[in-house]
């Protein structure tokens, strides 16, 4: 026994698990639950979001009316008829009046037994509607537990015939991680710019209302899928015999321009951006002008999901900024970052590696400004440079007031707290 080596130290990776993502989606939707097969730990995850990340989050209740639910099951001993336990509880919590959709997911030994979480869902008759996210845990990453529970969300719509508005559109797959004023900035201003460019925005889901303002969706003409919920996009679309288009983030000046004009095509609208907006384009490039010209030649580096990374290196291209190290917070994926590669790039890294890696990069490279959310900046992602918190999670930057990132005031916006964090560190090195 003396002899025994040392147990290994448990090794720290920058991913975020596949149930928080399911997490993320109900938190977004206020009246939606989820009843997860498993222990209790499974409740605690959500305090990755509620009171933390979102101010607002109403997953938890101090009343004991939780948002996120739990069969209290564990490994061993199972009881002779588990599936008896799932279906009282599923049946109270739909015929409740609390929800107004309720997910069904389990843990992966649930699954192993053979849980038939399809059968169970489809038998519940009354009350609020139920829809199962598969129970992957195993094989996903929260954006596979976002994407999966939005289309679950989508599979719960009633199917109904409704008239087509003319030019409209519905957003599916935002990422709506919480309800604060970033996002509802980040809403109101796309709904705006659609309208300028000919495009009636009916819904966008999620996008923080409950979950019978979906239905709006199924009146829209065109269907803008963005990355975090392909799947549902594409369903959504297929249902209501809308067309669709798939876009990424409208982050930045000309990435902004090249959403709208993506969208107007799709919309069936021909020609150039029209003139109201060419003029906010005119004008956010001037009030960034003067940030402009503090920001180029600087190096970022980028710590978060792979779809905010892409935004984010467009915009930091449009600004003369380098993004030469990127950290991805998920399982690997394709990056479609325009521009040339970056010259460091890991998938959900191991963190101690990861920062081990930046520390190697030359001078030439080295960042001196980070991107990034609460795990990469505590874990040592960024360096120790100053740094932008941007993403899910965000611990330490909240939004009490109007600070979009997308946008042509989103450019501005997220402009301006790039330079403030660069003027932080002073001008040593500049």
């Amino acid at each position: 026994m003396k002899n025994a080596p040392a147990p290994e130290k448990f090794r720290k990776t920058y991913d975020t698990p596949y149930l928080l993502g399911v997490y993320l989606a109900v938190n977004a939707v206020p009246d939606a639950a989820v009843m997860v097969d498993g222990p209790s730990c499974v409740i605690t995850k959500a305090d990755y979001i509620a009171g933390n990340h979102d101010l607002h989050s109403t997953l938890l209740s101090c009343d004991g009316r939780h948002r996120v639910m739990c069969t209290v099951t564990s490994t061993m001993p199972q009881p002779p008829n588990p599936e008896d336990k799932l279906s009282a509880l599923l049946e109270s919590a739909a015929a409740s009046g609390l929800y107004g959709v309720v997910l069904l997911t389990g843990l992966p030994f649930m699954r192993l037994i053979g849980m038939d979480y399809e059968g169970i869902a489809s038998r519940v008759r009354s009350g609020a509607p139920v829809a199962v996210v598969p129970p992957l845990s195993l094989e996903g990453d929260w954006l596979d537990g976002y994407a999966k529970a939005l289309d679950a969300l989508v599979c719960a719509l009633p199917v109904r015939r409704v008239r087509k508005k003319p030019r409209s559109a519905a957003i599916v797959g935002y990422l709506f991680d919480r309800n604060e004023r970033d996002h509802s900035a980040n809403l109101s201003g796309l709904k705006r710019l659609l309208a300028d460019a000919g495009v009636d925005l009916l819904a966008v889901l999620p996008g923080g209302g409950k979950f019978r303002s979906w239905e709006r969706a199924q009146a829209a003409e065109l269907v803008i899928s963005m990355p975090y919920g392909r799947q549902a996009a594409a369903r959504l679309a297929a249902r209501t015999g809308a067309r669709l288009v798939e876009t990424g983030l409208p982050v930045g000046i000309a990435g902004t321009s090249a959403w709208l004009a993506s969208v107007r095509a799709a919309a069936g609208l021909r020609g150039p951006l029209p003139p109201a907006l060419v003029k906010l384009e005119r004008e956010a490039r001037r009030e960034l002008a003067p940030a402009q010209a503090a920001l180029a030649h600087q190096n970022i580096v980028f710590a978060g999901d792979p779809y905010l990374y892409s935004a984010v290196r467009g915009f930091a291209l449009e600004l003369c900024m380098r993004v030469p190290a990127v950290f991805i917070d998920s399982l690997s994926r394709p990056l479609s970052a325009p521009g040339p590669a970056a010259k460091l790039v890991m998938f959900a890294p191991e963190v101690a590696e990861a920062a081990k890696a930046l520390a190697a990069l030359g001078r030439y490279d080295r960042p001196r400004l980070g991107v990034g959310n609460s795990l990469a900046i505590t874990g040592g992602l960024t360096g120790g440079v100053p740094a932008v918190e941007l993403g899910f999670p965000s611990y330490a930057h909240h939004c009490l007031d109007d600070e979009p990132f997308m946008g042509y005031a989103g450019a501005r916006s997220l402009a301006g707290r790039l330079l403030n964090a660069l003027q932080s560190a002073g001008n040593d090195g500049l």
